[in-house]
């Protein structure tokens, strides 16, 4: 009786021509059935990004809408390969937020006129250079929300980086949301600043109260609290420092 070995059935991988068997290179991770870039490859790809990519989003925005601090713990804990990464999950929802919002206009500053010509000029630039990077202006308050919230939650267990992936889903949902109001804003400016102003506090105590579970409620609402009106103020002097230098450029 002949003897195979495995490499009898090995295959060259095309991509670093490691010899394997099975499905896909035990090296770089390519699959071992290529194909010919045609037509039928086109809409496999076409399909894989239409479907699976949206399954993985559907997914994710279902599991935080339904339970944002279980969902956020788990995905923390290790059950991630259904989720949607967290970084992702905000580029993505940015993006589209920053789509919609060529249509409404709706300003990331908002200010009534205040009899300087110079002061509302500068306002003005900083809103048309934060609408045109909405994008990076969110990405880059990431670690301030995150590193305000480490600091009050500290002694719970959570490291950094923990809350750069809480900070990172519910900052995706609460963008998510705000496509919702932008209609309120456009046409109830007054109702549709009250609920952005809320929204964002209540997702996260709501997060925070699951993410928590076990410690007691009141403190963590009030860590939630006093830290967001933190981070707020942090944001404030940022914004404030970026209207004195467009202010003296313009």
């Amino acid at each position: 009786m002949s003897q195979h070995t495995e490499t009898d059935h090995a295959i060259a991988c095309l991509n670093c021509g490691n010899l394997f068997s099975g499905r896909f290179c035990n090296a770089c991770g390519q699959d071992a059935h290529t194909g010919k870039i045609d037509r039928h490859f086109l809409y496999h790809e076409l399909q894989h990004a239409l479907f699976h990519i949206d399954k993985g989003i559907l997914y994710t925005l279902r599991m935080l809408f339904a339970a944002p601090g279980r969902t956020i713990r788990s995905f923390i804990g290790g059950q991630r390969v259904r989720h949607f990464k967290p970084l992702m999950f905000l580029v993505v929802t940015t993006g589209l937020y920053a789509f919609v919002n060529h249509f409404f206009k709706h300003l990331v500053i908002v200010t009534r006129p205040t009899g300087s010509r110079a002061a509302d000029n500068s306002v003005q630039l900083v809103n048309e250079y934060l609408n045109e990077y909405y994008e990076w202006f969110v990405l880059l308050q990431l670690p301030l929300i995150a590193g305000t919230y480490y600091l009050f939650f500290r002694k719970y267990g959570t490291n950094f980086v923990e809350q750069l992936v809480v900070c990172a889903y519910v900052t995706g949902m609460r963008t998510l949301l705000g496509i919702l109001i932008l209609p309120l804003n456009a046409y109830l400016p007054a109702a549709g600043y009250v609920v952005e102003s809320a929204m964002p506090v209540a997702l996260f105590i709501w997060t925070y109260l699951q993410f928590y579970n076990g410690r007691p409620k009141g403190a963590i609402v009030w860590r939630t609290l006093l830290g967001y009106v933190c981070y707020y103020l942090l944001l404030l002097v940022l914004l404030s420092v970026l209207l004195t230098v467009f202010g003296s450029v313009a």
